[in-house]
């Protein structure tokens, strides 16, 4: 069973799933692509992505406007977080984005 971070939303593993859950090893989407295929809302997925990134769990590509699960979006979805990286997903204050 995956670690329970308290900020992070269903909305949020939706994003996580959708980003991780493709054939392509390096697949991107522009947040209104993720929010077609997520039924939330394209300010929804904008606003999480954002949180999202500064806490590390998706990347921002080289495409303006793309983004990508990071390695540690990954691990977190497969449950294989370090304790360091445990805590510091926990420690993360998404209101500070």
């Amino acid at each position: 069973m995956r670690a329970r971070v308290v900020w992070i939303t269903i909305g949020d593993v939706d994003i996580l799933e959708f980003l991780d859950g493709h054939e392509l090893d390096e697949f991107e989407a522009q947040p209104s692509h993720i929010a077609k295929n997520t039924t939330k809302a394209a300010s929804t997925v904008r606003d999480r992505i954002r949180v999202l990134r500064v806490a590390g769990l998706v990347e921002r590509t080289d495409d303006r406007g793309y983004y990508r699960i990071s390695d540690l979006g990954r691990r977190y979805l497969s449950d294989d977080l370090t304790e360091d990286e445990l805590e510091e997903l926990e420690d993360f204050d998404p209101d500070s984005v």
